[in-house]
């Protein structure tokens, strides 16, 4: 494979073997803990829309978060991707077993129907990243299908980045597009991100 100068693919990569080599114990027992974090914070519990993420293998599992929300009577919605489109809409769910959940064409577990919630209802965003930083700047998978719908958010939404603690690093690289996060959440720390204003 050829050599790259972009440092935010050097990143990526980075952070996928360290996933790769987190055992399937120690990955769930930090999405436990991680998750435990996130239901804990005041913008959870004042949410009354939340919109998680389906995750892959190697990403921290936010299913006990769906089921707190489930239990606390909150919208739960999850993404619905249109590859074609390169875009993606939230879609109201009431579960996320098989009965409602599908695989599609990458992988991906997805609704296979519910009604699309716009943006504006949302209160609380959990977004997944391969790496984070303290300030909330995001790195992600490199299609830009979070940072598109993330810009389509009020501001008064909390957006989260949840991730294992080997995936927070000290600086990455950001373009005008890239959308931060309000909070970092890792199975040791919740942060506050840091707001970096432009000049």
């Amino acid at each position: 494979m050829a050599e790259t100068n972009d440092p935010k693919q050097v990143i990526r990569e980075e952070i996928r073997k360290k996933l790769s080599a987190m055992s399937e114990g120690d990955r769930h027992r930090d999405s436990t803990n991680a998750c435990s974090r996130l239901c804990s914070l005041e913008a959870f519990l004042h949410a009354r829309v939340v919109m998680l993420y389906m995750p892959l293998a190697t990403e921290v599992d936010v299913t006990p978060i769906a089921l707190k929300c489930f239990q606390l009577g909150k919208t739960v919605c999850v993404p619905k991707v249109d590859w074609k489109r390169l875009d993606m809409i939230a879609v109201e769910v009431n579960a996320i077993d098989d009965r409602v959940m599908d695989i599609d064409e990458h992988g991906i577990r997805t609704p296979k129907q519910g009604q699309p919630i716009p943006p504006s209802m949302l209160d609380l965003i959990v977004a997944p990243g391969l790496a984070f930083d303290s300030h909330g700047r995001r790195l992600g998978r490199g299609g830009g299908f979070y940072d598109r719908f993330l810009a389509r958010t009020r501001d008064s939404a909390t957006r989260v980045g949840i991730a294992f603690d080997g995936q927070i690093i000290d600086d990455i690289p950001t373009q005008d597009h890239d959308v931060m996060v309000d909070i970092v959440i890792t199975e040791r720390r919740i942060t506050n991100a840091k707001p970096l204003r432009s000049a």
